[in-house]
């Protein structure tokens, strides 16, 4: 397809979109998918962008559609502007504005708390022994409930860090480890300015490695 009649594509289906026509959504995003994914890689590699600075390509390329959408609903084709140089500028401003509201805000907090080592339970079950539960319920052995509780943490500790340290940083922050306080879910989406579907998928996958790291069978 020419520049000219993908330009006129384009028009029209900015014009269905602004209609709420959902199916032509999704094939701006189809059909554009390509420079999304460009201008995503272009601002990680100009940013030099890691995944422990709380954004990973998803995140550049969820925000980038969102973008482009945004832009089909904002164009005004009587400005006798290509729609993909008006979506172009969109786009690199919404990425632009992620990676100045995320890349350090974490790293900023954890400072200010004096946050060095971050942990996490992995479950039901690891989370009533952290809080003192979950022990035998006659206390007959106390002590012996310490030490297993004090190998179960010095094993969790272990497994942890063969999680990302992106990973390790959200389900921190939501659980509140350390100095955190505890956060909800929505207040953990606003933090990391991603969306509250993405951090629960993110956090279950996370959660679902540490219980598998758990189960290994090893001591520690």
């Amino acid at each position: 397809m020419t520049g000219i009649n993908r330009n006129k594509r384009n028009i029209e289906l900015c014009r269905r979109i602004r209609e709420r026509d959902t199916e032509a959504e999704t094939k701006m995003l189809l059909e554009n998918d390509g420079l999304i994914i460009q201008m995503a890689m272009d601002i990680k590699a100009r940013r030099g962008i890691a995944s422990s600075d709380g954004i990973d390509e998803e995140d550049l390329m969820q925000v980038g559609r969102i973008a482009m959408l945004n832009a089909a609903r904002a164009f005004d084709e009587s400005r006798n502007v290509k729609f993909s140089t008006f979506a172009c500028e969109t786009i690199r401003n919404a990425l632009t504005d992620l990676c100045d509201s995320c890349q350090a805000s974490y790293e900023r907090h954890m400072t200010e708390m004096g946050q060095k080592h971050l942990f996490i339970d992995a479950g039901k079950e690891t989370e009533d022994a952290i809080n003192g539960q979950g022990c035998d319920v006659n206390h007959r052995d106390p002590a012996g409930n310490t030490a297993v509780l004090h190998v179960m943490l010095e094993k969790l500790g272990n497994r942890l860090m063969c999680l990302s340290e992106r990973e390790r940083k959200l389900l921190a922050y939501h659980y509140g480890l350390g100095n955190n306080e505890i956060r909800s879910l929505p207040e953990v989406a606003a933090y990391f300015t991603l969306t509250e579907k993405y951090i629960r998928t993110m956090e279950k996958k996370a959660l679902a490695k540490l219980r598998d790291m758990m189960n290994d069978g090893k001591i520690v």
